[in-house]
């Protein structure tokens, strides 16, 4: 009884966050081929290609001074029943620090990271907005 009224026991939301994380940690230490196996085959027709040939142009320094990153998953927001968000910060040992939002996806009953949405932010009502810099111009041309 206990479990059910504290939210983290909620099996979605673990299975969420569980793969949030472990897709996480494996891209911010540049391990992109253990986030694989936590991607949906979009991202890992997209993205994942992407990120194997930028590592082919990281040095080894640069990922030495980068890592090991760490991952903290801020908060879980499951939007539907094959949709849900994960706002994670990483720190680095560069400073490199930041948080975003990952999209992951349900399919066949699986969670899997889908898409990585940057500077995005989930105000009060659950509405993800674009963050935009103050004092940039944002209009059209």
């Amino acid at each position: 009884m206990l479990c059910l009224i504290v939210a983290g026991c909620n099996p979605e939301k673990k299975a969420i966050k569980d793969v949030a994380y472990k897709y996480s940690v494996a891209m911010a230490n540049y391990k992109v081929d253990d986030a694989e196996s936590y991607a949906t085959s979009e991202t890992r027709n997209t993205t994942l290609i992407v990120a194997r040939r930028m590592m082919k142009k990281v040095g080894d320094a640069y990922i030495a001074a980068d890592t090991p990153a760490t991952i903290k998953i801020l908060t879980v927001d499951q939007t539907s029943d094959t949709t849900a968000y994960a706002v994670y910060h990483k720190e680095t040992p560069s400073g490199k620090n930041f948080s975003d939002t990952l999209q992951l996806r349900k399919r066949n009953g699986t969670w899997q990271a889908h898409a990585l949405i940057p500077q995005v932010k989930a105000d009060n009502s659950g509405v993800k907005q674009f963050h935009i810099p103050e004092g940039e111009n944002n209009q059209a041309e």
